[in-house]
């Protein structure tokens, strides 16, 4: 599938086929919690909860809070490309951008003002944007600025939008933010552009690695000396893709080979600045490129073996580098089995061979097939059904991968494509701002689902639907020992309602708050009544609901040991 030409999100060669730390007690520790039997009708947004007098209810799910698994990190998108023109619209405009991606404060209404992104994704530019027409990127918002001239001037005003955002995000409590590079600076490569020329191999040649580590060290070092450090760096982008003219985007290709040997350098680059960011690798393309070797890509794939795996070379033996493992959704999601199959796979990978590694899932965006085909990337669609989509695709790389982290791609779009969270007008001095469901959709988990809070088991009854099987519902369950919360997250792509008791093990009764997505456009995240212990309740059709327990106490029977630890 070649995806070379579409204008919105990344473009691809054709493709084939803080830290945070759970200190556990000893014995036994109380934290409130909520449970028995869970119930309330949430039948649209306004009405009033009806409860069944019955008290039968309808299939049941169990949230077991003694059933733990790995530790949430957070979610997040990224600024690329459009943040650096709508960084420096107009006051109003970007300021609602930027409340509606970070903020965690709630409206008079109850109704949460943003979807709280707890990660975000600051793209440092190549220096394809000074070189205008002469870059080969025809397209004037898929270039970027580069905070280094050519003569080794630097210049701190530069990606000034970009810029904007970050200390937005930093103001409106982001815990993490990763600096992403999608290609060296275009006075450091090979061919003095910021993408390569069709092979396989790196567009920077050996001897510009210590350059390369020096301007990205730097980098770190001036955000951190001015406040806004960067806590993961990752150093490159997609390299099994053989970037070139024709992708229309910076980008740089990598082998195995080439990341074992620059991954040292850029470690000794940072240690010697006494910088703290951490590397995170290798942002695999595809899933697979992490699993096995890929026709397609011999040099640069079954990279959890030619990366991770004991070997003198191996990249975790360069301090600087995090336990992590990041990689992208794209090319693995054509089909709902595709999509659990794989993630199953890496999921049972990492517990078998690579336990002390985290998952994160780093950037996806609806590109190509997707969804059994009900689903295309071209195409902007506000609407349910893409939202819907990418809630269950959260689920299961959640539940099935076991992901600590996901991250969406674009946060601010101009294109008519599924790549977006919100949606601006392409203009560079200011325009209407469109909000997607999608955006909210994510909001179900980055909103409530915080950094720290570890996920926890939910078994269906025998009765209750298999969502294997149908349209679902998928449940995920989150606790937050520190903040003493619990977070059921519920997503019904079924044109049906779904009844349903919800129970949770060895806790108290307690109140949940709800919060309801729909197909009406006014119901985003909308305060639904409370949830009361006792009585059946019924998930809309098309519908997304956290429900949410603040305070709760629990008695932990005994404490596992985490599946996955952060830095």
């Amino acid at each position: 599938m070649d995806v070379t030409h579409r204008p919105g999100s990344k473009s691809r060669r054709p493709q084939p086929g803080r830290k945070h730390r759970q200190q556990w007690a000893n014995g036994r520790r109380l934290v409130r919690l909520l449970a028995g039997l869970l119930a309330t009708s949430l039948a649209g947004p306004g009405q009033t909860a009806e409860t069944d007098p019955s008290g039968r209810g309808g299939p049941g799910w169990t949230v077991d809070l003694n059933q733990q698994f790995q530790t949430i990190e957070g979610f997040g998108a990224s600024d690329a490309w459009a943040a650096q023109f709508v960084g420096r619209w107009p006051d109003p405009e970007r300021r609602r951008i930027a409340e509606r991606l970070f903020s965690r404060a709630f409206a008079p209404s109850g109704r949460p003002q943003g979807i709280g992104l707890s990660i975000w994704r600051f793209n440092i530019g190549a220096g394809s944007a000074e070189q205008g027409t002469e870059s080969g990127i025809r397209d004037p918002w898929r270039r970027a600025e580069c905070f280094q001239d050519p003569q080794g001037q630097w210049d701190w005003a530069k990606q000034a939008g970009q810029q904007w955002f970050l200390e937005a995000a930093r103001q409106h409590g982001v815990e993490t933010v990763v600096a992403f590079v999608n290609s060296p600076p275009v006075h450091l490569t090979r061919n003095g552009r910021a993408w390569g020329d069709g092979s396989a191999y790196s567009n920077l040649a050996p001897e510009r690695y210590e350059a390369f580590a020096d301007f990205l060290a730097t980098v770190c070092e001036h955000f951190e000396r001015t406040g806004r450090p960067f806590d993961y760096l990752s150093p490159v982008n997609e390299p099994q893709w053989r970037w070139s003219r024709r992708n229309g985007q910076e980008g740089c290709p990598w082998t195995n080979e080439e990341l074992r040997a620059l991954v040292p350098v850029l470690g000794r680059a940072l240690q010697a600045r006494g910088l703290k960011v951490r590397l995170v690798l290798p942002e695999a393309a595809q899933l697979t490129h992490l699993l096995r070797r890929t026709d397609g890509e011999p040099l640069c794939s079954d990279q959890l073996r030619e990366l991770y795996e004991t070997r003198p070379d191996a990249i975790l033996r360069t301090p600087a580098v995090a336990p992590i493992v990041a990689a992208h959704g794209y090319g693995t999601t054509d089909t709902r089995d595709r999509t659990r199959g794989i993630r199953r796979e890496l999921g049972q990978r990492l517990r078998q061979t690579h336990p002390p590694l985290r998952y994160w899932m780093s950037e996806y965006c609806i590109l190509g097939e997707a969804d059994d085909g009900r689903l295309r990337g071209p195409g902007r669609d506000l609407g349910m059904e893409p939202a819907l989509f990418v809630a269950e695709l959260i689920h299961h790389d959640l539940t099935l991968a076991q992901a600590t982290s996901w991250q969406w791609w674009l946060a601010i779009s101009p294109y008519n494509y599924k790549d977006g969270l919100i949606y601006v007008d392409r203009s560079p001095e200011g325009g209407q701002v469109y909000e997607s469901k999608l955006l909210w959709a994510l909001g179900h988990f980055s909103r409530f689902v915080r950094p720290g809070a570890r996920r926890v088991a939910v078994r269906p009854s025998p009765e209750a639907p298999d969502p294997q099987e149908t349209e679902g519902p998928w449940m995920s369950a989150y606790w937050h020992p520190e903040k003493q919360s619990c977070v059921v997250v519920a997503i019904n792509r079924r044109d049906q309602p779904v009844s349903i008791t919800l129970r949770i093990t060895g806790a108290e009764e307690q109140t949940f708050r709800s919060y309801l997505t729909t197909a009406d456009p006014e119901t985003n995240l909308q305060p639904g009544p409370p949830l009361e212990p006792g009585r059946p309740w019924t998930l809309p059709p098309l519908s997304l609901v956290p429900w949410v327990l603040a305070g709760s106490q629990h008695t932990l029977e005994k404490q596992p040991a985490p599946a996955h630890r952060s830095r």
